[in-house]
């Protein structure tokens, strides 16, 4: 009895997470205000993803979580000179900056929809461009972490 209440809570769990990426990622599909155009975009991606015998579920939180960066570097200026000062991320602006990252790799190539296919399935098994770009920011914000002292927090 106590592995299934255990079993119901990680379902709720995993089904929460998924809606609250499902949210943002229609929020950052979205242009001029058409949520509706953007919500089909993303489920036939999602079917997409299904024919091609992957989760779609699993898919869409795995790129996410390997896209999402950890740090982010600011630039703080402390008596005329500027350091770039590695400062740690928020998970909802860890999300955001993920879709930020994911669709910025776009660069109006043939088809939008078979580009986010691809590049979420290649991100979900930690391939993708997205993926190379989070982790030269990872890469930068280690090598300033010299600088982590000025932080105000």
């Amino acid at each position: 009895m106590f592995s299934k209440t255990n079993q119901n809570l990680k379902n709720n769990d995993s089904n929460l997470f998924f809606s609250f990426i499902f949210k943002k990622c229609i929020s950052h599909l979205m242009k001029d205000g058409k949520k509706s155009k953007a919500e089909n975009i993303l489920k036939r991606v999602l079917i997409r993803i299904s024919l091609q015998g992957y989760s779609p579920i699993a898919v869409l939180i795995l790129a996410t979580n390997n896209i999402k960066p950890l740090l982010e570097v600011r630039n703080v200026r402390i008596k005329g000179k500027a350091y770039q000062v590695p400062f740690p991320i928020f998970f909802s602006r860890q999300i955001t900056s993920s879709f930020k990252i994911l669709l910025s790799s776009f660069n109006n190539r043939k088809n939008f929809e078979d580009f986010l296919v691809e590049e979420l399935i290649s991100s979900s098994m930690g391939k993708s461009q997205s993926v190379k770009t989070t982790l030269g920011l990872h890469k930068v914000a280690s090598q300033n972490r010299l600088f982590a002292h000025f932080r105000w927090f």
